[in-house]
């Protein structure tokens, strides 16, 4: 995708992209170094959405906005599109320092809730027992075990929290954004769309240059999550190629429709991948990372790799191109389906 010729702002300072709507970019201290929040201006105040991480460099960055180009008027209202820690992390905190009531879906408060409910141990041992089941390295499962606070450590402690429902309307100045649910890369992510001015806050379902990380649910590792992106990617094939898209990493662009179908292909091309390679010998999730990537993965990225890994194989155990087994080791073997001839 192109991007729109609009820069990110400087650190302290917001960029505007609509009457009512304003751009600012946050430091992550990942390999994707980067979060964009978007703000909105009403008649009751500032509408914020989503907060970065949980640390200092956040903490500096939005008394910096506070105290400068948002000062003109109260925040009356916090929106966390979903439960990832890039956009719940510093709810708390952001909340305690404007006393805005912070909103998000029923599912996203949910999800977040009991992550960071859940005790270390707790976590680390379900982790490795998933870790397990995916064939992962002894070294990695064991690793998994001591990876605890791998919620808290970037995520203050959870505000309460209102929710926002498909179709509910955020009025502005300017026009009328309306929000809509999704599940694929999260539960049920908030985005917000201007239809009558071509104005879309995708967040991170639809970006320009990545592909959002669509990954199984440590919960419910076998559930069938790339169906429902599928679903959300072919509506949003049917987006006015004239429409602006605000996305939660990388940059604003235009052509969304082209962007999803791109995005339906990257992972049909993975989905045909790893039922090529079932053909000549059955899966586990990690041989799975390695026909798809390629390379070694960090405990971070391990953690989405090996979910991204494992949700291409639910769905092709969902259409019937595969089939799954536990074998006597604990481990999910993935195979081909068995070609019946007359």
């Amino acid at each position: 995708m192109i991007p729109l010729d609009i820069e990110a702002a400087q650190k302290g300072s917001l960029r505007q992209l609509a009457d009512d709507l304003f751009w600012a970019r946050f430091d992550l201290p990942f390999r994707l170094n980067h979060i964009n929040l978007y703000m909105l201006a009403t008649a009751e105040g500032w509408v914020l959405i989503d907060t970065g991480l949980n640390n200092d460099i956040t903490a500096q960055h939005w008394q910096a906005l506070l105290t400068g180009p948002l000062a003109g008027k109260p925040v009356c209202q916090i929106i966390v599109t979903h439960h990832h820690v890039d956009h719940i992390g510093y709810a708390g905190p952001l909340a305690a320092l404007t006393g805005a009531q912070v909103y998000t879906s029923a599912a996203e408060a949910e999800h977040a809730k009991w992550l960071y409910a859940l005790a270390g141990e707790d976590f680390g041992n379900l982790l490795a027992e998933t870790y397990h089941r995916y064939g992962l390295p002894v070294q990695t499962v064991k690793a998994a075990r001591t990876d605890g606070s791998r919620y808290r450590r970037n995520t203050a402690s959870l505000p309460e929290f209102r929710l926002l429902r498909a179709g509910d309307e955020i009025k502005t100045f300017a026009g009328s954004w309306r929000v809509r649910t999704d599940k694929g890369h999260s539960d049920a992510q908030i985005s917000l769309m201007d239809r009558e001015r071509g104005l879309f806050l995708s967040v991170d379902f639809l970006l320009p240059r990545i592909s959002p990380n669509i990954s199984a649910d440590i919960r419910d590792p076998d559930f069938d999550l790339l169906s429902a992106y599928f679903t959300y990617l072919e509506e949003m094939i049917e987006l006015p190629a004239d429409m602006q898209i605000f996305p939660g990493h990388d940059w604003p662009f235009r052509n969304g429709g082209v962007r999803a179908q791109q995005l339906i292909d990257h992972h049909n091309h993975r989905l045909d991948l790893l039922s090529a390679a079932a053909q000549k010998a059955p899966l586990t999730v990690w041989s799975a990372m390695d026909e798809l990537f390629g390379r070694t993965f960090g405990d971070h990225e391990m953690y989405f790799a090996s979910g991204e890994a494992r949700v291409h194989l639910n769905h092709l155990v969902s259409v019937g191109r595969l089939h799954k087994r536990c074998d006597d080791r604990g481990i999910d073997i993935f195979k081909a389906q068995d070609v019946v001839t007359a």
